[in-house]
C-alpha cells in the first residue's frame, strides 16, 4: 500500500509538470564501437558509497543513458554488452549540480574481459549555461577559512561583500553579497534543496561548518530553477551511510598568537583599537552510520563557536579605563586594547538527519537543525559609545510577545528551527521524482541589555549620528518560511533528432514577516549641535514613534518546465517558468501611545497615535510573471574539451511578505518628527515639550487622520515586479591535467523597480538652495564645499503610491575569467578575475522627486550601502559597496609525510567613499540629507588586498586520522581603512571607523574515526 501511495503521489507530480529548485547531479553519455557506431541496449551500471543501491539504465536507440538526481560521491560507471568487453570507468568525483557526460566506447571482446580506466572527471559541463562554483567537504577543509559557510562563499567569482572575517571576526553574522549589480535581498538560500531564505532581507541562516558535504553558488546563466537575479546557494549536508563515521575538533584563535596593524597615523584617524578580536573557539563533533544496514541510517552533528572581539572606540566603564578613553594617543596600543569592551558571540548548531529505504528505488529523509547567533552588545561601535546604547541578541521565548508565536521547537524554545521531510523515487532508468516539505524559522529578540533600559529615553546627534542614553527599540522577529517542493525528471531519447532530458517543477510557498517593536522611553530626544558645540547640546526635533506588531505574509505558487535537448555537438536548453505572488497583512490591534491624550505644549492634547484595531489588508495585486530561459552550447571538438555558450534568461524580484499591503496598512512602521522645546533642561522628550503643529518629517501614516482604518497611501493595480534582463556568452576549456578555463561575458538590464512615489509632487516641486557650512563646523581636513540641495516649494503629503518607477534602470556589463585544477595528483587551485561595472540611469526628471544628489548618481556606479567592517560590531556603518575589479585565488598543494600547504588571496578596488555635507533641517516635511561631493564612485577606500594560509599535517592512529593545523589570517598585517564617517560638517568627518583586523593565527585539531 505504501508503494502505491508513493508511487500515486509521484505520477500526480510528474503529470502535472512540476518540480522544485534541486541542485542534483547528473551522468550522461553514448555507447558506441570502435568505429563510432551507436549501441543501443548496452547496460549501464553506476555505483557508489553515496547510493542506497547501485542504479542501472540500459541504451537507447540512439545509444545514449543518463542518471539523474544523484547526490554528491565518487562513482563507478560500467558498460556491458554481450560480444563486447565490459568497460569499466571509476574515479569519477561528481560535485552537486554538475552534468557530467562520461561516454562509453567498447571493444569487441567476451563480457569475462575487463577494461579499467581511472579518473574520468570532465571539467566543462556541456549541459549547463549555469555560472557559479562549488566547493566540496575537501575543499572546504583544505583551505584557510574562518570555518563559516558563508563567508567561504566569498571566493565566488565575482562575488563581493559587505564585510571582511578574519579568523572569525564575523562568524554567523547576516553576510551581505553583491554579485552583478543585483540588490542583496535577491539572494536565495537553501539547505539540501529546501528554502531557508529570509525573504525580507536576504539573511543567511546558522550551519555547522563540519556538516557541510558542498556549497553550490550560481550567479546567473539561465537555469529555470532561480526565479531572481541574486545570488543563489544551496548547502548539502551529510547523511549517514552503512559505514560508521565521525569527528571531533576543537579550534583556537587567540590574541596571544595575533599581531597589531594599527599606525600613530591611524589612531590619530581615530582607529585608535585595530579592531582586536580577542579569542574564538570552535569545538564539537559528529557520528553517523547505520540503523540497519542497507536499510536505514541517521547522522547528527552539534558545533559551538565563541568569539569575542574588542570593540572599536568602545570602553570599559571603570576608573582605570577613564583617562585611556580620554587620551588613548598617551597609551600604548595594548593598554587601549586592555580597556575596550568585549563584544561576546556565541553560534551554536545542532542538527540531525535519518534517510529510510523502506523499498527499491525509494529514499525517504527527516533532518532538523537548530542555530542561533547570541550576541551581547550588538551593535558596539564609536556611534553607540556605551553600553546602554548597544543592544543584545537572543532567541525567542514565548513570553517574548503578545503574538501567537508558533508551538514549541517548531518555532521557539531553542535556538532558530529548520525542518526537512522528503521523499524520492525511482521509477525507472529514466524517471526519477521527489517531494519534500520545509520549514525555517529566523526567529531572535533583539533588545536593550535590560528591561530597566525599555523606559530609558534615547538621543541621537544627527550631526555626528551618535547615540546616547539607550538603545532606540525592541524588535522581536518572526520570520518563518513553509514550503512544498515537488520536482521530477525524465529522459527521452531518439525523438526530433535528439534526447530530451526533461525536468519540472511546482513550488508552494507560505511566507511570513512578523515584527513585534517597542520603542524606548516612548520617543527620541533628537539634537542638532553644530561643532564647535559638544554633541547632546542643542535640542531640535522630538521622534515620536509608535510601537507596532505587523504580521505579514507571502503566498507563491512556481512552476517551471525545462527541456535540455541534445543533437550530437549541439545543446539547446529551453525554459520557462511561471511565478505567482500576492501578499497581505493579518488583522491587528495596537495599543494607544503612552503619549495619547496628554496636553503638549501648547495645552492641546496628543492625538497622534491612538489605540486602533484594523482587519486583513491585502492589496489585492497579484503577480503573475513568465520568464523564459534560453542556453545553448556548442561542442567544438566532441570531446567536452572545448565548448561555446550563450544564454538569455529573465528574472523577476521575489515579492517579501506584505511588500504592498504594508502600504495600505495604517497599524505600520510610523513616526514623526515635531518640534521640541527642551523647558527643563533634561534632554528628555516630556509630552508638554511638544510642539505639534510644528511636523518636520513624518513617515508611515497619516497626521490629519490618525486614526482612519483606511490609509491614505495607494497601491497602483498595474505595480508589477520588478525585471532583470540577462545575456551571457563564454567559453570552456578543459586542458590536459585537469585544468580548465572559462571565460564569459555578463550583460544585464534592471528595470521595473518599485518605488513611492509621493502623492501630488514631481520634481518640478523643488527649488535648488546652495549652502556652505561655516567654517566652524568643519574640523581639519573636512571638505566643506559649497553645495546645492533642493526643498519643496509646499509642504510634502505622507501619502504615496507604489508603483513601478517610470525610466530608471541599471546596467550591468561584466567580464569574467575561471581558472580551475580539479583536485588531483595532490594539489588543486581555484583562480578567477572580474571586472564590471553597474551604472545608474534617471533618463527623465520623472524617475525622482527629490533632485538632491542626482547630478552625483544618475550615468555613475551603483552602489547600495550596507554594514562593513574588518572586526568590531556587527553592523558599523552604511558603506556604499562596488568594486570594478575583483581578482581570487585558493588553491592547496600535499606535500610529503602528508603535509598540506593551502592558501586563499582576495584582491579587489576599493569601495566608494561617499562624502558629503548633512543638511540636518529642510523646510515643508522634507527630510535631512545627506549632499555627495563627488559623484558616487570616483573616490574610493584604499584598494583592498589579503592573503591567509593554512598547514596541516594528517596522522594514523588505530584507525582514525588526526589533523593538526595552524592557520594565519592576514598573513601580511595589512591595515587597509575600510571606513570612514563620511559627514564633513561634523566633529567626527573622516575619522577611522573600520580597518582590516590585524594579523592572527589559529590552532586547531580535527579527528575523524
Amino acid at each position: 500500500m505504501s508503494r502505491l501511495l508513493v508511487s500515486g503521489l509521484v505520477l500526480f507530480i510528474a503529470i502535472a509538470d512540476v518540480a522544485s529548485a534541486q541542485n542534483t547531479s547528473q551522468v550522461f553519455g553514448r555507447v558506441t564501437d570502435g568505429s563510432g557506431g551507436v549501441l543501443p541496449g548496452a547496460t549501464v551500471t553506476l555505483s557508489s558509497s553515496a547510493l542506497l543501491e547501485p542504479r542501472v539504465a540500459v541504451t537507447s536507440e540512439t545509444g545514449t543513458y543518463e542518471f539523474s538526481g544523484l547526490p554528491i560521491g565518487t562513482y563507478t560507471i560500467k558498460f556491458e554488452l554481450t560480444g563486447f568487453q565490459t568497460l569499466v570507468r571509476e574515479g569519477l568525483q561528481l560535485q552537486g549540480g554538475f552534468n557530467a557526460q562520461v561516454n562509453g566506447e567498447l571493444s569487441v571482446g567476451g563480457l569475462e574481459e575487463n577494461v579499467v580506466v581511472t579518473g574520468v572527471n570532465p571539467i566543462v559541463d556541456i549541459r549547463s549555461t549555469t555560472q557559479g562554483t562549488r566547493f566540496n567537504v575537501q575543499e572546504l577543509q583544505a583551505i584557510p577559512s574562518p570555518r563559516d559557510v558563508f563567508q567561504v562563499l566569498t571566493q565566488t567569482p565575482g562575488i563581493t561583500s559587505d564585510r571582511q572575517n578574519v579568523g572569525g571576526t564575523h562568524n554567523g553574522q547576516q553576510i551581505g553579497m553583491f554579485s552583478r549589480g543585483a540588490a542583496n535581498g535577491q539572494g536565495r538560500w537553501f539547505v539540501d534543496g529546501v528554502d531557508r531564505n529570509d525573504i525580507a532581507n536576504g539573511r543567511p541562516f546558522v550551519v555547522d561548518f563540519n556538516s557541510v558535504e558542498e556549497v553550490q553558488v550560481s550567479t546567473g546563466g539561465a537555469d529555470v530553477t532561480m526565479q531572481t537575479p541574486g545570488v543563489f546557494v544551496n548547502v548539502v549536508t551529510k547523511s549517514g551511510s552503512d559505514a560508521f563515521r565521525g569527528a571531533t575538533w576543537f579550534f583556537r584563535t587567540d590574541r596571544a598568537l595575533g599581531s597589531t596593524n594599527v599606525t600613530d597615523d591611524l589612531r590619530r584617524a581615530g582607529a585608535n583599537s585595530g579592531n582586536p578580536l580577542v579569542h574564538t573557539n570552535d569545538y564539537g563533533g559528529q557520528f553517523g552510520g547505520a540503523i540497519k544496514r542497507g536499510r536505514a541510517w541517521f547522522w547528527a552533528t552539534y558545533g559551538m563557536q565563541n568569539v569575542r572581539l574588542g570593540v572599536l572606540n568602545y570602553y570599559k566603564p571603570d576608573a582605570g579605563c577613564a583617562s585611556v578613553q580620554a587620551n588613548p594617543l598617551a597609551y600604548s596600543f595594548s593598554d587601549v586594547i586592555d580597556c575596550l569592551n568585549i563584544n561576546k558571540q556565541d553560534v551554536p548548531a545542532l542538527g540531525s538527519k535519518f534517510n529510510l529505504r523502506p523499498f527499491a528505488g525509494n529514499l525517504v529523509t527527516v533532518a532538523n537543525s537548530f542555530g542561533q547567533r547570541v550576541e551581547t552588545i550588538r551593535g558596539a561601535d564609536d556611534l553607540h559609545p556605551t553600553f546602554e546604547t548597544t543592544n543584545k541578541m537572543t532567541f525567542m521565548k514565548l513570553s517574548d510577545s503578545t503574538y501567537d508565536l508558533g508551538p514549541r521547537y517548531w518555532n521557539t524554545g531553542i535556538w532558530d528551527p529548520s525542518w526537512k521531510f522528503s521523499d524520492q523515487h525511482t521509477f525507472s532508468d529514466r524517471w526519477l521524482a521527489d517531494v519534500s516539505f520545509g520549514h525555517h524559522c529566523w526567529c531572535d529578540s533583539i533588545v536593550p541589555q535590560t528591561d530597566e533600559l525599555r523606559l530609558v529615553q534615547p538621543m541621537l546627534e544627527l550631526t555626528t549620528g551618535t547615540w546616547g542614553r539607550s538603545w532606540s527599540d525592541s524588535s522581536i522577529m518572526l520570520v518563518t518560511n513553509n514550503t512544498v517542493d515537488m520536482a521530477t525528471t525524465y529522459f527521452l531519447p531518439g525523438q526530433w533528432g535528439g534526447d530530451h532530458s526533461l525536468k519540472a517543477g511546482f513550488k508552494y510557498g507560505h511566507f511570513g514577516e512578523v515584527y513585534d517593536r517597542s520603542y524606548s522611553g516612548h520617543a527620541q530626544a533628537v539634537f542638532n549641535s553644530q561643532r564647535p558645540l559638544p554633541i547632546f547640546s542643542t535640542p531640535f526635533t522630538a521622534r515620536v514613534i509608535r510601537d507596532y506588531i505587523t504580521p505579514a505574509f507571502l503566498d507563491q505558487n512556481s512552476v517551471y518546465l525545462q527541456d535540455t535537448y541534445s543533437r550530437k555537438r549541439f545543446t539547446a536548453i529551453l525554459g520557462v517558468r511561471w511565478d505567482r505572488q500576492v501578499d497581505n497583512v493579518a488583522a491587528i490591534s495596537v495599543r494607544a501611545h503612552a503619549f495619547q491624550g496628554q496636553p503638549t505644549i501648547d495645552g492641546t492634547p496628543f492625538n497622534l497615535f491612538p489605540a486602533i484595531d484594523v482587519p486583513t489588508v491585502r492589496a489585492g495585486v497579484v503577480w503573475n510573471t513568465v520568464a523564459p530561459r534560453l542556453g545553448l552550447t556548442y561542442d567544438l571538438t566532441g570531446d567536452a574539451r572545448n565548448v561555446i555558450k550563450g544564454s538569455y534568461a529573465i528574472y523577476f524580484d521575489q515579492r517579501s511578505a506584505g511588500q504592498l499591503s504594508k502600504a495600505l496598512n495604517p497599524t505600520g512602521s510610523a513616526r514623526i518628527d515635531l518640534g521640541w522645546s527642551d523647558l527643563n533642561g533634561d534632554s528628555v522628550v516630556q509630552v508638554n515639550e511638544i510642539n505639534q503643529s510644528l511636523i518636520r518629517s513624518v513617515t508611515g501614516f497619516d497626521p490629519a487622520n490618525p486614526a482612519g482604518l483606511v490609509s491614505a497611501n495607494r497601491v497602483d493595480p498595474n505595480v508589477t515586479a520588478p525585471r532583470t534582463n540577462e545575456i551571457v556568452v563564454g567559453f570552456g576549456k578543459e586542458m590536459a591535467g585537469d585544468f580548465g578555463f572559462n571565460v564569459s561575458y555578463v550583460w544585464r538590464r534592471y528595470d521595473n523597480f518599485i518605488w513611492n512615489d509621493t502623492i501630488g509632487i514631481s520634481s518640478s516641486d523643488y527649488s535648488a538652495v546652495q549652502f556652505t557650512p561655516p567654517s566652524s563646523a568643519c574640523p581639519s581636513g573636512a571638505r566643506c564645499e559649497t553645495v546645492t540641495y533642493y526643498v519643496p516649494n509646499l509642504t510634502l503629503p505622507s501619502a504615496y503610491t507604489v508603483t513601478n518607477r517610470p525610466d530608471f534602470r541599471h546596467v550591468y556589463n561584466g567580464l569574467e575569467l575561471v581558472v580551475r585544477k580539479r583536485s588531483s595528483r595532490g594539489w588543486m587551485l581555484n583562480a578567477s578575475y572580474s571586472y564590471n561595472t553597474t551604472v545608474e540611469h534617471y533618463d527623465s526628471a520623472a524617475a525622482y522627486e527629490d533632485p538632491t544628489n542626482i547630478v552625483r548618481l544618475n550615468g555613475f556606479q551603483y552602489a547600495p550601502s550596507a554594514g562593513i567592517g574588518g572586526g568590531g560590531g556587527s553592523n558599523l556603518a552604511g558603506i556604499p559597496v562596488n568594486a570594478k575589479w575583483v581578482a581570487k585565488l585558493n588553491g592547496s598543494y600535499r606535500l610529503p609525510y602528508e603535509v598540506n600547504v593551502a592558501a586563499t588571496a582576495d584582491v579587489r578596488q576599493g569601495y566608494p567613499f561617499a562624502q558629503g555635507v548633512n543638511i540636518a533641517s529642510r523646510p515643508n516635511r522634507a527630510p535631512a540629507i545627506a549632499v555627495l561631493l563627488d559623484p558616487l564612485g570616483e573616490q574610493r577606500f584604499p584598494d583592498f588586498a589579503t592573503m591567509d594560509l593554512r598547514l596541516e599535517r594528517a596522522f594514523r592512529v588505530r584507525g582514525m586520522k588526526v589533523l593538526p593545523s595552524f592557520d594565519m589570517f592576514n598573513l601580511f598585517n595589512a591595515n587597509t581603512v575600510m571606513g570612514r564617517r563620511t559627514n564633513q560638517n561634523a566633529a567626527n568627518a573622516n575619522s577611522v571607523f573600520g580597518i582590516l583586523a590585524p594579523r592572527i593565527a589559529r590552532i586547531g585539531m580535527m579527528v575523524n574515526f
